[in-house]
């Protein structure tokens, strides 16, 4: 098989839950972030999720004040650089699914090194060696559909299952340019099946949307019968709302997206973004956002029921060079496939 598969292994998952503090008010580096009052959050996590983030962070009354501004990967991404490029600096601190982003911000020394407190015992997964970010959180692209219109023994059962041409003019895709999910997950997938693939998802007229979360609403509403990816976290959330769609776990495996965080070199709120990073990593927030579905790298955390252990998958991953490499081919391809 020509795409990375392995098992995602959870070591440190039964280790003994650290105590992990948010920053304290009268500590020297929160009167010095409480000094800048706020911080600017260019996070791709979903809105709901991003903003309860805020808001959990806000209902401590720091003094530092949490604001977020919520977009795809890719836009948040080219957003900052041309933001730079007029000597605007507003972020503080930056978080999306494309590491190879934050391969190319490293290199255009965009990234501050810093390492949130606390973090020793959690999942080597999660940490890097290097320092200049760590990984928020975890899931993985998956297929799916919607149960009203699509009996569980007609789904799909394989990547390949989902260009039968019987799905013609009933699947909905999402755009790599918007999205860092759906980037990683289709340079997995044309490493196991090539461009072939997306050749004969094109002739099948899919529905286009912007973020892999886009496709949600569409299949739910049986716009489409099916999703040809989306992130779990987003889908479990929808099944937990009682949405009519499904999961699909294919037999090839799922890309993992790992998604990281990081304090921006050129932050106007450099204390306010560090104190706020290591909130982000504490546990009271890894368990929030245990909570809404994701995987994280504390090992403290207690996840819902019915979420599927990264131990237990069989995932798809690529390295950041990969990532890097392929992120305008990918694009390039699929505008091109696709017309979009």
């Amino acid at each position: 098989m020509l795409g990375r598969i392995f098992k995602f292994g959870l070591a440190g998952a039964l280790a003994v839950a650290m105590v992990m503090s948010i920053p304290v008010p009268g500590s020297a580096g929160m009167r010095e972030a409480k000094k800048e009052g706020s911080i600017l959050w260019y996070s791709s996590l979903s809105l709901p999720i991003a903003q309860a983030v805020c808001n959990l962070y806000n209902s401590k009354k720091l003094g530092v004040k949490c604001i977020l501004h919520r977009s795809g990967s890719g836009k948040l991404y080219r957003r900052y650089l041309q933001e730079s490029k007029g000597g605007i600096y507003k972020a503080d601190v930056m978080h999306t699914s494309n590491l190879g982003h934050f391969l190319n911000m490293r290199a255009k020394k965009i990234l501050v090194k810093y390492v949130p407190k606390g973090i020793g015992n959690f999942n080597p997964k999660f940490k890097t060696d290097h320092g200049y970010w760590t990984i928020l959180r975890a899931s993985m692209l998956v297929p799916f559909y919607n149960t009203k219109n699509v009996k569980a023994a007609d789904a799909p059962k394989s990547w390949k299952d989902i260009i039968d041409p019987k799905w013609q003019g009933k699947i909905v895709h999402s755009h790599p340019s918007y999205s860092g999910f759906v980037t990683n997950g289709m340079i997995n997938i044309v490493k196991l099946h090539g461009w072939d693939y997306y050749k004969k998802m094109a002739a099948l007229k899919p529905r286009i949307m912007q973020s892999a979360l886009g496709g949600i609403p569409i299949v739910a509403t049986g716009e489409a019968d099916i999703g040809a990816g989306t992130v779990l976290y987003g889908l479990f959330a929808a099944i937990k709302k009682g949405e009519p769609v499904a999961v699909i776990i294919p037999t090839e495996g799922v890309p993992l997206v790992t998604s990281p965080n990081s304090v921006l070199a050129k932050a106007p709120h450099p204390n306010a973004a560090r104190a706020f990073t290591d909130f982000l990593f504490s546990k009271e927030t890894q368990q929030l956002l245990a909570n809404k579905f994701l995987h994280v790298g504390h090992p403290g955390v207690k996840y819902p029921k019915g979420l599927p252990a990264l131990s237990d998958m069989k995932l798809m991953t690529i390295s950041g060079k990969e990532l890097k490499k392929e992120n305008k081919p990918t694009r390039k391809m699929f505008r091109k496939l696709f017309g979009v």
